[in-house]
């Protein structure tokens, strides 16, 4: 474990001057080239004439995002790892990738009236991420493609929220 001033000065400061340098004019990592939403609802009022369904709406979201460079590899990257050195290029015509990504939302409302019909009340259950389960999502690579930051991505969840309208 002792580190030297040369092998600190390579690590610390070569090493990521001269991966900044060979990024320069290139596409910022983590950014999504397209994305797309789409969102709809439906009021049941239109189906039926039941008393409780005819005040429900149900609706969802989709959102999808593409592919997203996370990083690019090294040049020469298995040279310089048995060599304990530094990857000090970066071959910009090599991005890592992150995959496309699709999340799903879904909500329902109710609506409905109290106090004689004086005041108008909403219910609305939210729930965010349908099929997320929890999970770290890799947002930054090293030259060799080895994770390096991560990114917490939240499970579903699930929002009430209720307003009144006097």
């Amino acid at each position: 474990g002792v580190r030297t001033a040369e092998s600190f000065f390579l690590n610390s400061v070569i090493a990521p001057l001269a991966i900044a340098k060979s990024t320069e004019g290139k596409r910022r990592t983590q950014t999504r080239e397209y994305k797309a939403n789409f969102l709809t609802s439906y009021r049941l009022a239109g189906l039926t004439e039941h008393r409780f369904l005819k005040n429900l709406t149900l609706g969802g979201a989709l959102r999808w995002e593409s592919k997203a460079s996370i990083g690019y590899w090294g040049v020469d990257v298995e040279e310089n790892l048995a060599a304990k050195l530094p990857v000090l290029e970066l071959d910009r015509d090599r991005p890592i990738y992150d995959k496309a990504r699709l999340y799903a939302d879904v909500f329902l409302t109710y609506r409905t009236r109290f106090f004689a019909d004086k005041v108008n009340a909403s219910f609305q259950l939210n729930v965010r991420n349908l099929q997320e389960s929890g999970r770290l999502q890799a947002i930054k690579v090293n030259p060799d493609g080895v994770a390096n930051v991560y990114r917490i991505i939240d499970p579903r969840q699930f929002i009430l929220t209720a307003s009144f309208d006097l």
